[in-house]
Protein backbone atom coordinates (compact mmCIF):
# COMPACT_ATOMS: atom_id res chain seq x y z
CA UNK A 1 0.00 0.00 0.00
CA UNK A 2 1.04 3.25 -0.61
CA UNK A 3 0.90 5.74 2.08
CA UNK A 4 1.05 9.98 1.93
CA UNK A 5 0.36 12.33 4.80
CA UNK A 6 -0.16 15.17 5.17
CA UNK A 7 -0.37 18.07 7.75
CA UNK A 8 1.96 15.57 10.07
CA UNK A 9 5.03 18.17 10.20
CA UNK A 10 2.15 20.48 11.72
CA UNK A 11 0.17 18.38 14.27
CA UNK A 12 2.63 18.27 17.32
CA UNK A 13 1.41 20.75 19.98
CA UNK A 14 4.13 23.71 20.95
CA UNK A 15 5.11 22.39 24.34
CA UNK A 16 5.85 18.89 22.64
CA UNK A 17 3.41 17.31 25.60
CA UNK A 18 1.33 14.67 25.00
CA UNK A 19 -1.81 15.07 22.67
CA UNK A 20 -5.02 12.91 21.71
CA UNK A 21 -5.74 11.53 18.49
CA UNK A 22 -9.51 11.81 17.80
CA UNK A 23 -10.67 9.70 14.73
CA UNK A 24 -13.98 7.94 13.44
CA UNK A 25 -14.28 4.17 14.71
CA UNK A 26 -14.52 3.37 11.16
CA UNK A 27 -11.08 4.20 10.83
CA UNK A 28 -9.47 2.41 13.26
CA UNK A 29 -7.81 -0.27 11.26
CA UNK A 30 -5.08 2.01 10.25
CA UNK A 31 -4.57 4.05 12.86
CA UNK A 32 -1.69 2.33 14.35
CA UNK A 33 0.46 3.92 11.58
CA UNK A 34 -0.97 7.48 12.81
CA UNK A 35 1.36 7.63 15.76
CA UNK A 36 3.42 10.61 15.77
CA UNK A 37 5.42 9.67 18.50
CA UNK A 38 4.98 5.67 19.57
CA UNK A 39 3.60 4.71 21.93
CA UNK A 40 0.30 5.81 22.30
CA UNK A 41 -2.57 4.34 24.54
CA UNK A 42 -5.65 3.48 23.10
CA UNK A 43 -9.36 2.29 24.90
CA UNK A 44 -10.10 -0.65 23.89
CA UNK A 45 -13.49 -2.29 25.03
CA UNK A 46 -13.85 -5.11 27.13
CA UNK A 47 -15.81 -7.41 24.59
CA UNK A 48 -14.17 -10.70 22.35
CA UNK A 49 -14.14 -8.38 19.44
CA UNK A 50 -12.17 -5.84 21.49
CA UNK A 51 -9.42 -8.58 22.61
CA UNK A 52 -8.51 -9.08 19.24
CA UNK A 53 -8.68 -5.56 19.13
CA UNK A 54 -6.17 -5.08 22.07
CA UNK A 55 -3.93 -7.61 20.40
CA UNK A 56 -3.47 -6.06 17.12
CA UNK A 57 -2.19 -2.72 18.83
CA UNK A 58 0.15 -4.25 21.27
CA UNK A 59 1.81 -5.73 18.07
CA UNK A 60 1.52 -2.42 16.63
CA UNK A 61 3.64 -0.47 19.64
CA UNK A 62 0.20 0.61 20.82
CA UNK A 63 -0.60 0.38 24.76
CA UNK A 64 -3.76 -0.45 25.56
CA UNK A 65 -6.68 0.33 28.14
CA UNK A 66 -9.08 -1.87 28.61
CA UNK A 67 -12.90 -0.42 28.73
CA UNK A 68 -15.37 1.72 26.78
CA UNK A 69 -18.77 3.61 27.18
CA UNK A 70 -20.33 0.48 27.66
CA UNK A 71 -18.18 -0.82 30.33
CA UNK A 72 -15.65 -0.33 32.33
CA UNK A 73 -15.79 3.69 31.20
CA UNK A 74 -14.37 5.27 34.23
CA UNK A 75 -11.58 2.95 34.58
CA UNK A 76 -10.42 3.72 31.05
CA UNK A 77 -10.84 7.07 31.52
CA UNK A 78 -9.10 7.34 34.42
CA UNK A 79 -6.11 5.01 32.70
CA UNK A 80 -6.09 7.34 30.10
CA UNK A 81 -5.35 10.54 32.18
CA UNK A 82 -3.17 8.74 33.86
CA UNK A 83 -1.08 8.13 30.70
CA UNK A 84 -1.08 11.09 29.78
CA UNK A 85 0.30 12.90 32.68
CA UNK A 86 2.84 10.28 32.19
CA UNK A 87 3.74 12.01 29.02
CA UNK A 88 2.60 9.38 26.74
CA UNK A 89 -0.12 10.67 23.50
CA UNK A 90 -3.67 8.82 23.36
CA UNK A 91 -5.79 7.97 20.55
CA UNK A 92 -9.52 7.47 21.20
CA UNK A 93 -12.67 7.07 18.80
CA UNK A 94 -15.01 9.59 19.37
CA UNK A 95 -18.00 7.96 18.13
CA UNK A 96 -17.22 4.20 19.33
CA UNK A 97 -17.68 1.45 20.51
CA UNK A 98 -21.66 1.75 19.44
CA UNK A 99 -21.94 5.02 17.50
CA UNK A 100 -23.96 6.31 16.45
CA UNK A 101 -21.61 6.48 13.43
CA UNK A 102 -19.45 10.23 12.90
CA UNK A 103 -20.94 11.44 16.06
CA UNK A 104 -18.64 12.96 18.81
CA UNK A 105 -19.49 11.56 22.29
CA UNK A 106 -18.91 13.95 25.47
CA UNK A 107 -16.53 11.42 26.77
CA UNK A 108 -13.83 12.57 24.72
CA UNK A 109 -14.20 16.49 25.27
CA UNK A 110 -13.91 15.25 29.04
CA UNK A 111 -10.78 13.23 28.49
CA UNK A 112 -9.14 16.46 26.97
CA UNK A 113 -10.52 18.55 29.89
CA UNK A 114 -9.31 16.43 32.63
CA UNK A 115 -5.67 15.59 31.33
CA UNK A 116 -5.35 18.65 30.39
CA UNK A 117 -4.03 17.52 26.65
CA UNK A 118 -5.43 18.75 22.96
CA UNK A 119 -7.69 17.27 20.44
CA UNK A 120 -5.79 16.37 17.53
CA UNK A 121 -8.64 15.28 14.91
CA UNK A 122 -6.75 12.87 12.01
CA UNK A 123 -8.48 10.95 9.47
CA UNK A 124 -7.84 7.80 7.03
CA UNK A 125 -9.03 7.53 3.15
CA UNK A 126 -8.29 4.93 1.06
CA UNK A 127 -8.70 3.74 -2.31
CA UNK A 128 -9.54 0.68 -3.48
CA UNK A 129 -11.76 -0.04 -0.21
CA UNK A 130 -13.81 -2.77 1.60
CA UNK A 131 -16.43 -1.81 4.22
CA UNK A 132 -16.88 -4.17 6.75
CA UNK A 133 -20.74 -4.45 6.88
CA UNK A 134 -21.08 -3.10 10.90
CA UNK A 135 -22.75 -0.12 12.64
CA UNK A 136 -19.21 1.60 11.73
CA UNK A 137 -18.71 0.58 8.19
CA UNK A 138 -14.82 0.09 9.27
CA UNK A 139 -12.83 0.61 6.11
CA UNK A 140 -10.45 -1.94 5.15
CA UNK A 141 -8.13 -1.21 2.34
CA UNK A 142 -7.57 -3.62 -0.38
CA UNK A 143 -4.28 -5.05 -1.51
CA UNK A 144 -1.71 -1.96 -3.35
CA UNK A 145 -4.71 0.77 -2.78
CA UNK A 146 -3.60 4.49 -2.01
CA UNK A 147 -4.01 5.68 1.75
CA UNK A 148 -4.14 9.30 3.01
CA UNK A 149 -3.34 10.26 6.17
CA UNK A 150 -4.66 13.74 7.37
CA UNK A 151 -4.21 15.44 10.69
CA UNK A 152 -6.09 18.79 11.79
CA UNK A 153 -5.61 21.50 13.44
CA UNK A 154 -5.10 20.75 17.43
CA UNK A 155 -8.41 21.73 19.74
CA UNK A 156 -7.51 22.53 23.49
CA UNK A 157 -10.48 22.24 26.62
CA UNK A 158 -10.14 24.40 29.28
CA UNK A 159 -10.16 22.14 32.63
CA UNK A 160 -12.64 25.18 34.18
CA UNK A 161 -15.23 25.26 31.49
CA UNK A 162 -19.31 25.04 31.50
CA UNK A 163 -22.17 22.47 29.82
CA UNK A 164 -22.50 24.37 27.22
CA UNK A 165 -18.50 25.00 26.34
CA UNK A 166 -18.14 21.45 26.53
CA UNK A 167 -20.93 20.78 24.17
CA UNK A 168 -19.31 23.66 21.46
CA UNK A 169 -16.08 21.76 21.88
CA UNK A 170 -17.82 18.03 21.16
CA UNK A 171 -19.45 20.17 18.18
CA UNK A 172 -16.05 21.77 17.34
CA UNK A 173 -14.35 18.48 17.42
CA UNK A 174 -16.75 16.60 15.42
CA UNK A 175 -16.93 19.22 12.36
CA UNK A 176 -13.25 19.21 12.79
CA UNK A 177 -12.78 15.64 12.36
CA UNK A 178 -15.58 15.44 9.36
CA UNK A 179 -12.90 18.27 7.74
CA UNK A 180 -10.03 16.27 7.56
CA UNK A 181 -12.08 13.13 6.60
CA UNK A 182 -13.42 15.20 3.35
CA UNK A 183 -10.02 16.69 2.90
CA UNK A 184 -8.35 13.04 3.12
CA UNK A 185 -11.07 11.58 0.52
CA UNK A 186 -10.31 14.47 -2.03
CA UNK A 187 -6.55 13.68 -1.97
CA UNK A 188 -7.67 10.65 -3.38
CA UNK A 189 -9.04 12.08 -5.98
CA UNK A 190 -6.22 13.86 -7.52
Amino acid sequence: MRLRFHGRDTALPEDSGPLIYAFWHAQLAMMPWVQLRPPSVVPISQSKDGEWTARLFSRLNAETVRGSTSRGGAAALRGLVRAARDGKDLAITPDGPRGPAEKVQPGAIWLARLSGRPLLPVAFASRPVFHVGSWDRVIVPLPFSRGVFEYGELLWVARDVDESAVERARVELEGRINSVTDRARRRLVT
